[in-house]
């Protein structure tokens, strides 16, 4: 059974805020990674350029993004 998305929170991939996925201002999924986000416009950002954002797996917003989720974070469709 997946672990709860309650009392988690995860790093904004483009602006770094924690977000808790319950109260998530907007999400996506991208590559099967269901990804929150603390506003629709980093939402946007986002979905326009995710290389920008997840190129680099070791380092920047992305690498605190699966630092908050253990590496694993929760999946969609």
């Amino acid at each position: 059974m997946a672990p709860s998305l309650k009392h988690l929170s995860y790093a904004d991939p483009v602006c770094g805020m924690a977000v808790d996925p319950d109260v998530a201002a907007a999400q996506t999924c991208y590559n099967g990674v269901q990804i929150f986000f603390c506003a629709e416009s980093c939402k946007k950002a986002f979905e326009a350029e995710p290389q920008k954002y997840t190129l680099s797996r070791s380092e920047g917003y992305w690498r605190r993004y699966l630092d908050t989720t253990g590496g694993r974070p929760p999946a969609c469709h």
